[in-house]
């Protein structure tokens, strides 16, 4: 076979990183990456980029120089570090300096050049640039998004505009690790059609998948990985999925379930939201929000990218700006200028992604469990004997009991997020806040922590939960109320 015909061939090495198998990718394929957590898929999104280290593997690109035009879009806990913070960002200032999209995905942005720098005459390539930014707009719906600030995107808007500068950069390959996670369903769907339309054109890709149906119909082969060894290599038998199958969270509707308090409900308010309305510049995104949640109830949140699901979670912390110039009342608490918020924050447990984001990861997973205890002042408090004994049962509980000592920082992204579910639940808060729990999770990690919280509603009947969630087989069964956020 010519070396013309190869994308690329990837030499494992022998008693170690991906066992000595040798995987070829030869064009006119795309390929799709699944595996459990820690599998590897990540690292091999790495090494691909050339930014880990190779651990004796032996990866040599058929073309000379296309290692040097490789694009990856990879969505890992580093992403926002690697962004200034600006996930961050967003929690704690409504007008936070950070650069917009559009300076983000200018050419000047996209080739991490200074506006200022003197270069030779490329009004040719600033045109292709500008056709495809054009094209890359349409695609991912950017659009409306040019305008607004990197910190105040949305975890599925920023996402989009990731996918944009992968693909404003003109791979010659493209690699996307876990490309579906946090979109809704309709952006999931124009991913889809936007990746069949990429391999007709003839980009390569490779794409680090976690379920079946976010498999493209244009992946012609799937690489398994266990354990960081490839565990098969085979060709698709079939095309994907198509683009209407993606699990969908659209109504049921949120009117047509439990809308509304019974009058006379004894239940005392936990969350109170009166004529709430949050604006970014001249975008609205809640408007005159009226919402109640009493003790006991069970909560989702749904809503398409940038509708403001987790901006109404950081208004129920705290964490916003907003949330005192608003009528917030949390534990029947009005939010207001000076006051301490670690009595409100010390009965809520939270996972979320920008939790994880910014988790010190050089500390034990068994201190990680620890840290949710909390004292008066808002510091870790001093773990006691009974502490310890029950950080170690959710330990127990998540399948987590060897990694105890393990360093946070070291562990797969999904096993990341059931050291987050432990230090949650271990100070047992009145008000839990699931935003995307299940996001980053394989498959069997998925259903474990699925019945773990699916006990919880059942057993613990005092606690309020609250749920963000764009995938119906992310969400525990026992929600029995639903608000539904517009864009």
């Amino acid at each position: 076979m010519r070396r013309s015909d190869i994308v690329f061939e990837l030499k494992g090495s022998p008693k170690g990183a991906f066992d000595g198998e040798t995987w070829v990718f030869r064009r006119r394929e795309q390929w799709a990456v699944m595996g459990p957590n820690n599998s590897g898929k990540s690292y091999l999104a790495a090494l691909l980029a050339g930014t880990a280290p190779p651990r004796g593997i032996g990866l040599t690109f058929g073309e000379e120089g296309a290692e040097d035009h490789v694009a990856v879009a990879t969505f890992s806990q580093q992403q926002d570090q690697a962004l200034g913070g600006w996930l961050q960002a967003r929690w704690h200032s409504m007008e936070e300096d950070s650069p917009s999209v559009r300076t983000f995905l200018s050419y000047e942005g996209v080739n991490e050049i200074s506006p200022f720098e003197v270069r030779g005459n490329d009004t040719a390539g600033r045109r292709a640039f500008a056709r495809l930014l054009r094209k890359v707009s349409g695609i991912f719906a950017l659009r409306p998004l040019l305008g607004r600030l990197m910190a105040q995107l949305s975890n599925g808007e920023m996402r989009r505009v990731l996918l944009a500068r992968a693909l404003l950069k003109s791979p010659k390959l493209l690699v996307l690790d876990d490309p579906f996670a946090g979109l809704d369903p309709t952006m999931r769907a124009r991913l889809h059609a936007a990746l069949n339309r990429l391999a007709d054109e003839g980009l390569p890709m490779v794409l680090m998948v976690r379920h079946e149906d976010e498999i493209p119909a244009c992946a012609t082969h799937l690489l398994l990985l266990k354990n960081v060894r490839i565990a098969g290599l085979r060709r698709l038998a079939y095309s994907g999925m198509a683009a209407g199958g993606f699990p969908s969270l659209r109504p049921k509707t949120a009117r047509a379930i439990c809308p509304h308090h019974a009058d006379g409900d004894a239940r005392q308010p936990i969350i109170e939201l009166r004529g709430v309305t949050v604006r970014y510049g001249k975008r609205t995104v809640l408007d005159k929000l009226d919402w109640t949640v009493r003790e006991g109830e069970r909560w989702l949140v749904v809503g398409p990218n940038g509708s403001g699901k987790t901006l109404l979670l950081s208004l129920i912390t705290g964490d916003n700006p907003a949330a005192y110039a608003n009528d917030v009342r949390v534990f029947r608490r009005a939010r207001e200028s000076g006051e301490s918020l670690w009595p409100i924050r010390r009965r809520i447990g939270q996972v979320s992604p920008e939790i994880q984001c910014y988790f010190d990861g050089g500390i034990s997973v068994l201190d990680a469990v620890l840290s949710g205890r909390l004292n008066a002042d808002g510091g870790v408090a001093r773990p006691t004997r009974e502490a310890r004994e029950d950080a170690r049962r959710w330990l127990r509980e998540l399948g987590l009991t060897d990694a105890e000592k393990v360093p946070f920082g070291e562990l797969s992204a999904g096993r990341q997020r059931l050291v987050l579910l432990a230090r949650a639940m271990l100070p047992g808060p009145d008000l839990l806040l699931l935003d995307e729990p299940c996001l980053n999770l394989d498959y069997a990690a998925r259903r474990h922590v699925l019945g773990v919280l699916e006990r919880l509603l059942r057993n613990r009947r005092k606690e309020t939960v609250i749920c963000v969630s764009h995938r119906s087989d992310d969400i525990p069964r026992g929600f029995q109320r639903v608000l539904t956020l517009g864009p």
